[in-house]
């Protein structure tokens, strides 16, 4: 039969067979190319994708900087939309202007790079950087060193060009004029507080309206999607056998590292040296000679080495500490100092002049230390413990690819490699998406691949997870609790006080609008509240950081114009926490400059600090207006589908 298809495979007929085995192969590389593990985007920047997975880390970078600043591990569901929606917006302002940067030719050098990296105090150990911190940092938020080394790229880019716009920033003299006028601008304010806690105890719910918010509300009372995984994992530890070395072994790994047990001699050397360069004229040669053999001399007749180094050394750094060149090892000389001075005795001085490339030396060999080679017997248990790790690195590293090709080429089960491996696997409890657990679910790679689409939604193996240190997994699923609105019962308590809060808030709002009306219309403050018994607070003069009266109230009394003489401005607001203000501007006075402080020279002047806040406020101001123009001019497209 081969025979015959070798004969006919000539002409059309092997143009056919080559078709015919080549249109399967051309699809299954069109469906590999077409169809790799699918990305999910959140917004594209001028054609550069904001990927899920990104999104979602930064999400969770910003749900971190929220608990550590509340000091409080806090359930942030109830913001949830607020987190992802400021996260989405500093990521797409972080693209742009990483694009422009790169326009604009800006780059981050390795060097600042490193040093930045190692300046991080969660990397250093006693104050030293620690590569073993860094990657265990790593590790647990499932990043590699590129990707954490390309972010802080990013970061330091953007800062730089952040504060050229910042330091670029004019304020004259007319600004710091006008903006202290604004700024320093003090108001009489008084107002009228309506809370809401005064209308609650007249509030009540029928069960047809906590019904009926309930289910116009389900979204908002849902369980915690969580999955639970079962897992194989190797660990390279785990491969460390209790075996003993032969002697013959262990004698000849010593004789292979006996560089790493010997201590290298050291000598402690003064020298004064009389430069000249070879290739120079003879008697140009012969007077540096002559020149050092008269300092030798004065040195042997007594004359302190120290003092004729200082005064006559032409090696300028060593000069200053009287010829010391301190301790130092093999190979840090030119080869006839080193061969001379281990020639040498303790306190010897050299008796002839010695010659180099760069000129004619005087040498005193001040210490020595002897080279010292740690005998067998004394590291021979830390050759066995280091022949014992090198079996189990190499056993780890030879039964990772298997266990890498068992788990990919078996993925929809984990017993393959239970079975080649003789290994059980293991469960996690259940764990949301959030989740900052212990163990293997302190490692962000893994909880972001339990809820991965492969594995989530068509039951797939994970790809084998490599954790550092000779630690790799592959998981799949084993539980998913989707999340499901949680029963009217378990809420109910949560509607009743939503609802009341919600009405309070209605009634609260409706008063103050009625007692404005009032206030306008008749003109007098007090008559219009005098029926509800309510009063205002006493007028006071306040600046635009007053911390006695709320916030709101504050930067709403700012944000009025300003009354004619004995005539107030009245306007509400509504306050966070669901109370209503009425809020009463009586008078306004401009701000003045202030006279200079006197200070001494060690305490900061306190108008140049105001100049310096007053400029950089202004760059803000303008570096935010310049990054809402780039966002402006570029082509922006967000997939909130693949987002809320």
């Amino acid at each position: 039969m081969l025979q015959n298809i070798h004969d006919r495979a000539q002409g059309i007929f092997a143009w056919i067979i080559v078709l015919l085995i080549a249109v399967p192969f051309a699809l299954w590389g069109v469906h590999e190319y077409f169809d790799p593990v699918r990305k999910v985007v959140v917004a594209d920047v001028n054609g550069k994708e904001i990927l899920d997975r990104e999104f979602r880390y930064g999400v969770q970078q910003q749900r971190n900087q929220i608990r550590a600043m509340l000091k409080q591990d806090i359930d942030l569901s109830f913001m949830e939309k607020e987190i992802k929606e400021r996260t989405l917006t500093r990521m797409i302002e972080e693209e742009v202007l990483v694009q422009i940067s790169f326009n604009t030719g800006l780059r981050i050098g390795d060097a600042l790079l490193a040093r930045r990296i190692n300046e991080f105090p969660a990397f250093q150990d006693n104050g030293v950087f620690s590569q073993t911190s860094y990657q265990r940092f790593l590790d647990s938020q499932g990043m590699t060193p590129p990707d954490f080394e390309m972010q802080i790229r990013r970061s330091l880019l953007t800062d730089q060009f952040r504060e050229g716009v910042l330091r670029s920033t004019l304020l004259t003299k007319h600004d710091q004029q006008m903006r202290t006028r604004l700024e320093e601008q003090r108001r009489a304010v008084s107002y009228l507080l309506l809370a809401t806690s005064q209308f609650k105890d007249t509030i009540t719910s029928t069960d047809a309206e906590i019904e009926g918010y309930y289910n116009n509300h389900k979204k908002d009372y849902m369980t915690t999607e969580k999955v639970s995984v079962e897992y194989v994992e190797l660990i390279g530890k785990d491969l460390v056998s209790n075996e003993k070395i032969d002697e013959e072994t262990l004698k000849k790994s010593y004789q292979d590292h006996l560089a790493s047990f010997t201590t290298p001699a050291e000598w402690h050397v003064r020298h004064l040296l009389v430069a000249v360069d070879q290739t120079s004229p003879a008697d140009k040669i012969t007077a540096a000679k002559t020149k050092a053999q008269d300092l030798l001399a004065k040195i042997k007749a007594g004359q302190p080495f120290e003092e004729i180094a200082k005064q006559s050394s032409d090696d300028p750094e060593s000069a200053k500490k009287g010829g010391d060149l301190g301790w130092f090892g093999p190979g840090l000389m030119v080869k006839p100092f080193e061969d001379a001075i281990k020639t040498m005795k303790a306190g010897e001085l050299r008796g002839e002049l010695l010659q180099s490339q760069y000129g004619f030396h005087i040498i005193q060999l001040l210490e020595a230390k002897p080279e010292k080679i740690r005998p067998f017997e004394e590291v021979r248990d830390q050759l066995q413990q280091d022949l014992i790790k090198e079996k189990a690195e190499a056993a780890f590293y030879e039964q990772q690819e298997q266990f890498s090709n068992l788990a990919f080429e078996n993925s929809n089960s984990l017993e393959p490699i239970e079975k080649a491996f003789n290994m059980k696997r293991k469960t996690t409890e259940l764990f949301d998406r959030n989740t900052v657990g212990k163990d293997l679910l302190a490692n962000r790679k893994v909880v972001e691949a339990a809820f991965s689409d492969p594995v989530l939604k068509e039951g797939f193996n994970s790809e084998v997870m490599d954790l550092g240190d000779q630690h790799v997994v592959v998981l799949r699923l084993k539980d998913h609790e989707e999340a499901v609105p949680k029963p009217l019962a378990e809420v109910k308590d949560q509607i009743v006080s939503t609802l009341t809060t919600q009405k309070a808030k209605e009634k609260a709002l409706a008063l103050g609008k009625t007692l404005l009306d009032e206030i306008k219309q008749k003109g007098d403050p007090q008559a219009a509240v005098t029926p509800y018994k309510l009063t205002w607070q006493p007028a006071k003069w306040i600046g635009r950081k007053e911390t006695a009266i709320p916030f709101n109230i504050v930067r709403e009394a700012f944000k009025m114009g300003q009354p004619a003489e004995k005539n107030a401005l009245y306007q509400g607001v509504e306050l966070p926490n669901g109370d209503y203000a009425v809020v009463a501007v009586l008078a306004v006075k401009e701000g003045v400059e202030s006279s200079p402080a006197v200070t001494d020279s060690k305490t900061p002047d306190p108008k140049q600090q105001e100049q310096m806040y007053q400029q950089r406020a202004l760059g803000e101001t303008e570096f935010q207006q310049f990054v809402q123009q780039l966002k402006s001019e570029a082509e922006i497209k967000t997939y909130p589908q693949n987002i809320f």
